[in-house]
């Protein structure tokens, strides 16, 4: 299985997928997060295959990217403060901005969607870990089975690469 064989994949993802995201919703409660989860790992499983060194049983090391997953997207919404509209300020909430401002962000959107999206598939991944999960360096470096060094350079890379190919855009990927 570990030659890159889709079938073999295949017959890996029919066993467990329906174990997985059965697991997941049972943590999440939530059908979408479950499926978005389940896809995840499964994802990870078919990247990181070539690198599971048979210490466990490959369904433990199926279930500890499972576990991991879960534990970032609860760590996430943990983080997640919801507030009254009652107790917010009128001064607070957004002006309208017009149609013409609405139809320029979305089209800021769409092309900084289009240049991740040509990223190479490493490089999506970790930026999406780290800026999409909040995920930590070392954290990273653990899912994606490299060094830190490895991870920090990918990420300079990558925000290089995407201050390059969108100049005019204002991101911000915090170095933190």
């Amino acid at each position: 299985m570990k030659g890159g064989d889709p079938a073999a994949f295949e017959e890996l993802y029919g066993t467990y997928v329906r174990r997985i995201y059965n697991f997941t919703l049972g943590k999440l409660g939530s059908v979408a997060e479950a499926e978005d989860v389940t896809q995840e790992v499964f994802e990870a499983v078919f990247t990181c295959l070539e690198r599971f060194e048979g210490k466990s049983d490959l369904v433990v090391w199926i279930y500890g990217i499972t576990r991991n997953l879960i534990n970032n997207r609860l760590r996430r919404r943990s983080q997640l403060r919801f507030v009254p509209l009652d107790d917010v300020a009128p001064e607070a909430t957004p002006a309208d901005e017009g149609p013409e401002r609405l139809a320029c962000a979305r089209e800021s959107l769409r092309r900084v969607e289009k240049v991740i999206g040509a990223l190479p598939r490493d490089q999506r991944r970790i930026l999406e870990l780290r800026h999409g999960q909040r995920m930590s360096i070392r954290k990273i470096a653990q899912v994606m089975h490299r060094s830190e060094d490895a991870v920090k350079s990918s990420l300079y890379r990558t925000r290089r690469s995407l201050a390059q190919k969108l100049p005019d855009s204002k991101l911000e990927l915090s170095q933190r």
